[in-house]
């Protein structure tokens, strides 16, 4: 068929099956499909199935099947002209998706083939080369926004006392281009790690106990034998142990492969704690990073259009820290075009191309 339509497939219909070469591949507008393997994954609106075994003609990674009553737009030689003559937007959004299938592919070999990489033997190996020292420690102040509880460590089971923020107790002052929220009275950012006094395990607070057991696996591989990181925070955090923190939180997530924009987040919150400390190359730094990651969540994640508009906002601050101003133009000119998007987001958008225009 040339003419392109929608498709409705019933709940329980199988795609195509595992090993089997596509004879179409599948953008999905409406329900939710499963793709199996060895593991499962479900993916709904805006996901593109099939397309890296149907474009190259070779047998599928995976099976797909229809878990829901799902609408899609069946994709083959005859009518995929149509679709990006008809419907652009629709088309780019396929460019994304194949891409994401793509590095999705890649990243599952690279899985496949590598071991763990290790965890380091000794904190003094978590930072990176020639970073700074910082001798400020948390205000006294700070104590009264903590509520103070145990936490149970999901890789080695010991009990240690941890912090977490009072977050009703907060008093905002400003919303950052970037989302950063700044408070007048506390910065949360200092207690978003939680470590592990024993083993060195660091993860963000609200995500502590919600590692996979195949992470986990991943990790004690890693870790191996009775190697143990030990760490403990002073009675007042000092600044330098919030570093570690981060960084050791981004060890955790190398070896369990976290996603994109997991990276993104924290690289994104060193760039904050940098900032506030004035430290421009370490900024820059972690600006780099966070944009690296943020970039590829971009392509390879699966988001509503609101979300993919807030993505384009951060990405332009980051490349505006950067000094690629075109750059930050390009991804905000793309948040604003994104019409069935948040039409706050589309506002603010709008607003920082006038303030980066007027900066000329």
């Amino acid at each position: 068929m040339s003419k392109l339509e929608v498709v409705r497939f019933a709940a329980g219909t199988q795609l195509f099956a595992q090993g089997q070469v596509p004879e179409a591949m599948y953008f999905v507008l409406q329900g939710t499909v499963e793709l199996a393997n060895e593991h499962t994954d479900l993916v709904g609106q805006g996901a593109l199935v099939g397309a890296v075994a149907f474009l190259n003609q070779i047998p599928s990674r995976f099976r797909a099947r229809c878990v829901t009553d799902t609408d899609l737009f069946k994709l083959n030689e005859e009518n995929i002209i149509t679709l990006f003559r008809t419907h652009p937007q629709i088309g780019y959004k396929i460019l994304q998706a194949l891409a994401s299938e793509v590095v999705g592919a890649t990243h599952e070999a690279e899985k496949t083939e590598a071991k763990p990489e290790p965890l380091p033997d000794g904190i003094d190996q978590v930072l990176p080369p020639d970073h700074p020292h910082f001798s400020e420690t948390a205000p006294e102040a700070f104590e009264s926004l903590l509520l103070h509880t145990e936490a149970v460590c999901p890789l080695c089971d010991a009990r240690f006392a941890a912090a977490r923020v009072r977050e009703t107790r907060l008093a905002s002052a400003r919303v950052n281009p970037d989302f950063r929220i700044v408070y007048h009275n506390m910065e949360p950012l200092w207690y978003y790690i939680w470590v592990c006094p024993e083993c060195g395990f660091a993860h963000p607070y609200k995500q502590f106990n919600k590692v996979s057991r195949r992470q986990l696996e991943k990790l004690k591989k890693a870790v191996g034998g009775d190697k143990q990181i030990q760490f403990r925070f002073s009675p007042r955090r000092t600044l330098n142990e919030v570093f570690l923190s981060y960084y050791l939180a981004l060890r955790i997530f190398a070896v369990i492969n976290a996603g994109p924009e997991q990276f993104g987040n924290l690289w994104m919150r060193l760039v904050w704690l940098y900032e506030d400390v004035k430290a421009q190359e370490w900024v820059e730094y972690a600006a780099r990073n966070a944009l690296k990651h943020f970039e590829e969540a971009l392509i390879s994640g699966r988001r509503s259009d609101a979300g993919d508009q807030k993505l384009y906002i951060i990405i332009a601050e980051l490349h505006q820290r950067l000094g690629q101003r075109e750059d930050a133009l390009r991804c905000l000119l793309e948040a604003v075009n994104l019409r069935a998007g948040s039409e706050g987001y589309r506002k603010l958008a709008a607003d920082r191309i006038q303030d980066l225009r007027a900066e000329k």
